[in-house]
Formats: structure tokens, C-alpha cells, sequence
């Protein structure tokens, strides 16, 4: 049953919420936009953001909006305790005009680049920041932008749901996205350790990911999915997303986060089942199931001393005869998979394989 609150209850958190939020508005032109970002005014990182996926085209097409006076959505950006700004939305179109004229920071190979054809105006085609008219560059710059800012002073960190809500259309961001994105102003080091387990030979041929998945950061996603459940199941509170989040936002400021000691079981763990062959977390019909990696991950780590004197033969024949095909595991896909209590179930399941070994 639904918990019930009094319509003064109710009142009260939306006004507290509510009041928590303060916003304000102003015009700048592009130019001011990026002397501020060349002054480390203003943040914004598109490697760990959405790694500024547009096209040529979409590129193209957006400086061609700008040259035409074509009016352009809103930049939000969220102001910190100092004043600075950090850029909520709208990382493709800030980074299409800085990159434009070569002073995007980070990857230098995606500065200076040239136009193609416009939709309205062809004649763009081939045209950058070294050879576009004068009179062209200064309309860029002195174009106008609404900028929209965003101020909170409760102890939620609001930005988490600045991001998501403002990315609902379109090539929304994944929740590691924003993840990655907000807690690696706060220290890159947490960010790097997944990045560097993610992104392991062994690791990579066992999840098999997509090009799509691999820039939606689907690795690291899976990499925090095991660190934030291994032995940390009781803490789950709500959903898997979310406490993933919790665990990230805990764990990023953590000076004392025990980085070897996990990458070494992870590793391990890894190792054991890529021995065991290249489908151990994939169905029949070759796909990736997120419930044989939570079982199967989780299981072989928190019971690692007992595994690993099993052969190949022996875990296969366990995940097969066990999980895979397993009704009870089958009833915990599709819907709701991800819910607290699913999430739970499974590792019921993972200490009924691999803790009575």
C-alpha cells in the first residue's frame, strides 16, 4: 500500500523544494561564452559527458542556424559556491562552437574542423575557422544565446535531476552519463578506476558491447553495477539505478575507497569466467542478460576462496544447470528487473550456486 500524506505534508515539500531552487536568466553572446570558458569560467568536458557525439552534419548544420539567426534552445548551466558555471545542457551545441573555432580542450582532433554542405546554404561546404570571412567569425561570436542558471542551496545535490529531466527527447543521456558527468568535478580518480576496469581485454570480451554501448559508457555502468552491489547488498534502499548513484556519490570523494582490493577481485572474477568461455552472461540467442551478469559476478566474487578451485568444466556446468536455466531467473527479466527486490532475489540465487560450493 502506498504510503498516506496529509495535503499539508504535501504542501510543505513542495514549497521547502520548491524554494530551494532559485533561477535566473540572461542573453550572451558566444563570444563572452567562450572567453569565460577559456578563463575556466565555465565547466565543461564533453569526454566525460556524452563524448560530443554530433555529426559533421549536425555540426554543420547548427553554425548554419547561427550564421541564418535562426533563435536556438536555452543553455542551462548550474552555478557552484564560487560562481562558476557548470554545464547542465546543451554540451552539443557549446562544444560544436568552441571546437568550431579551436579551443575546445581535451581532444585537439576534433578542433578547426571544416563544414559540409548546409541544408540552406550549400556554399558552406569546406569552410572553417581559417578560411570563413571575417564578417562571418564576428556574427558567430556576437550572436546571442539565452542562458538559463540554476542555483540550490539544500543539501540534495540537485544536479542529478537537472540532467535527467532535462535530457528526456531527442538522444537522451544515460544515467551513467550523468553520473559521470556530475561526480567527476568532485575528483577524477574514482571515474579513472572504472574506466580502467571497464575497459579491460578480459572484461571486454566477455560483455561483447556495441559501439553504441561503449559511448553511452555501458561498460563502466556494469563495472559500478558490481562495485556498488559486491558485499554491499544490504544497503540497496530503493532501485538498482539508484543506488548506483548513491554508491558512486559516496565513493568519488572517498579517500580511504579501497581501489586495490576491488580491482583485484574484479579482475579475478573476471579472469575465472573468461576461461570459462565468452557467453557466460549471454542467452541462447546471444544476448547480453543483465541478471546472469548480477548472479553470476556477484556470486563467483563474494565466493572467490571456493570457485577458483573449481575447473571450467565445473562453473559452466553450474551457470547452465543453475541460472541459465533456471525458471525462478527467467521470472526475474523483462519489467521491473532492476527493482529492489529483484535485485535481492537474484542474489539469493547466486548464494544458493556459488555459497554452498
Amino acid at each position: 500500500m502506498p504510503i498516506e500524506y496529509t495535503d499539508e505534508e504535501l504542501s510543505t515539500k513542495i514549497e521547502s523544494t520548491r524554494n530551494s531552487l532559485t533561477t535566473d536568466r540572461l542573453d550572451m553572446s558566444f563570444g563572452e561564452i567562450m572567453s569565460m570558458y577559456e578563463k575556466d569560467e565555465i565547466i565543461i568536458n564533453p569526454e566525460f559527458q556524452r563524448l560530443f557525439r554530433w555529426s559533421e552534419y549536425q555540426k554543420s548544420r547548427f553554425i548554419e542556424t547561427i550564421l541564418l539567426g535562426i533563435p536556438i534552445p536555452p543553455i542551462f548551466v548550474a552555478e557552484d559556491k564560487n560562481g562558476k558555471w557548470e554545464l547542465v545542457d546543451g554540451l552539443q551545441r557549446l562544444s560544436t562552437v568552441l571546437s568550431f573555432f579551436g579551443i575546445l580542450k581535451g581532444d585537439v582532433n576534433k578542433n578547426k574542423w571544416s563544414m559540409i554542405e548546409g541544408d540552406l546554404i550549400k556554399e558552406i561546404d569546406g569552410y572553417n575557422v581559417d578560411n570563413l570571412p571575417m564578417k562571418f567569425l564576428l556574427n558567430i561570436k556576437r550572436s546571442t544565446c539565452r542562458i538559463e542558471i540554476i542555483r540550490w542551496n539544500s543539501d540534495y545535490d540537485m544536479r542529478f535531476e537537472l540532467f535527467n529531466r532535462l535530457n528526456t527527447g531527442g538522444s537522451p543521456l544515460t544515467n551513467m552519463e550523468i553520473r559521470n558527468c556530475i561526480y567527476r568535478g568532485t575528483s577524477s580518480k574514482f571515474n579513472n578506476f572504472l574506466k580502467e576496469l571497464a575497459y579491460s581485454e578480459n572484461f571486454v570480451n566477455l560483455v561483447s558491447p556495441t559501439q553504441k554501448q561503449k559511448n553511452e559508457l555501458y561498460l563502466e555502468e556494469l563495472v559500478l553495477r558490481f562495485l556498488s552491489l559486491y558485499k554491499n547488498r544490504r544497503v540497496i534502499k530503493n532501485s538498482i539505478d539508484q543506488h548506483m548513484t548513491d554508491y558512486m556519490k559516496q565513493s568519488v570523494p572517498d579517500e580511504k575507497y579501497c581501489y586495490d582490493k576491488l580491482r583485484k577481485i574484479f579482475n579475478d572474477s573476471v579472469l575465472l569466467l573468461r576461461n570459462v568461455g565468452n557467453n557466460v552472461f549471454k542467452s541462447k540467442e546471444n544476448d547480453f542478460v543483465t541478471g546472469y551478469f548480477d548472479i553470476i559476478m556477484i556470486g563467483v566474487a563474494e565466493n572467490f576462496s571456493k570457485v577458483k578451485d573449481l575447473n571450467s568444466d565445473q562453473i559452466n556446468s553450474l551457470i547452465e544447470s543453475k541460472i541459465k536455466s533456471s525458471q525462478k531467473v527467467k521470472s526475474m527479466s523483462g519489467r521491473g528487473a532492476n527493482s529492489k527486490q529483484r535485485v535481492l532475489n537474484r542474489f539469493k540465487i547466486a548464494d544458493d550456486v556459488f555459497g554452498k560450493i
